[in-house]
């Protein structure tokens, strides 16, 4: 194997880690579902940015949706008399985790391209150094 492939395999490698650690980590912190009365929902539904499933009691007692609904625009006092800080927060955690996942992706695809041009202009240095002939060095 290639010394540039052995140094891809493990700097990806740890790349990759590094995004596995923060995914775990972020989707650890989602303690509720960003409505009323609803858990935590399952890893790919947050990343495929699925919507929840409507509770059936706020179906059947038809509230407005700024009573059940957290992922609304809603002002401070109004999230406080809904009773909604917690799923406000399971619904910003749950766009932290889109972001980075999606920024996980964009920074491995970026450390692909800088990797292999890099690669291409070092040995692109070391090919015209050995074809430079070497200068003479002064005795003294």
């Amino acid at each position: 194997m290639k010394l540039k492939t052995k140094a891809w395999l493990v700097s990806q490698g740890l790349l990759i880690i590094t995004a596995v650690v923060i995914q775990l980590t972020f989707y650890r912190e989602i303690k509720l579902g960003p409505l009323l009365g609803l858990t935590k929902r399952p890893y790919w539904e947050i990343i495929a940015d699925r919507p929840p499933a409507i509770p059936s009691f706020i179906r059947e007692k038809e509230l407005p949706p700024k009573m059940w609904d957290a992922r609304l625009p809603l002002s401070l006092d109004e999230i406080r008399s809904a009773n909604l800080a917690g799923h406000r927060r399971g619904h910003r955690r749950e766009e932290e985790l889109r972001t980075a996942f999606y920024g996980a992706w964009l920074v491995n695809g970026l450390y692909f391209v800088v990797f292999h041009l890099l690669c291409w202009r070092i040995s692109a240095q070391v090919r015209t150094r050995k074809i430079q002939p070497s200068s003479p060095k002064p005795n003294h």
